[in-house]
């Protein structure tokens, strides 16, 4: 089963929102009060389908016998103030169908999305991921991700 990285076309937002609705409902399972439910089907197929042609950003998309099985999205900044930041690509999205977890598409995405990083002239490559989810972080680690940070949360309202 060989696995084919490619970047995503403008015609590829319906397929990407599938994936990334599940990484919604994957999200908000873990915490619905830090996650909420923003996004529809239409608007992430917007979202995504507009990344198609940015020039600091791309959604890659990772295939399988030219079925698309998994997704991720990247955006280089120059400089973050807010994330006191220089020179770095974020990786705000990745996500690998279950049928096809564990045949190397998220691996390659990463690759791919590393690619993407020094072609822009980032020096680094971050992320965020979700405190409930362990396999995720396993996954980063052993692709040589570090934890940097620790996000916290107070609730202040009802």
């Amino acid at each position: 089963m060989s696995v084919t990285i490619r970047q995503a076309r403008p015609g590829d937002g319906k397929q990407i929102a599938e994936f990334a609705m599940k990484l919604v409902d994957q999200h908000i399972e873990y915490d619905p009060v830090r996650f909420a439910r923003i996004a529809t089907l239409e608007g992430m197929a917007w979202f995504y389908g507009g990344q198609t042609g940015s020039e600091n950003a791309t959604v890659l998309l990772a295939e399988i016998e030219d079925q698309v099985v998994g997704f991720a999205y990247v955006v280089y900044e120059e400089k973050n103030y807010a994330e006191l930041s220089m020179l770095a690509a974020h990786l705000h999205d990745i996500y690998i169908d279950e049928g096809a977890r564990r045949s190397g598409a998220g691996r390659q995405l990463i690759d791919a999305a590393v690619d993407f990083a020094k072609e822009h002239g980032a020096s680094k490559l971050m992320l965020s991921v979700a405190a409930k989810n362990v396999a995720a972080q396993n996954f980063f680690e052993q692709a040589g991700f570090e934890t940097t940070m620790h996000e916290m949360m107070l609730v202040v309202g009802d």
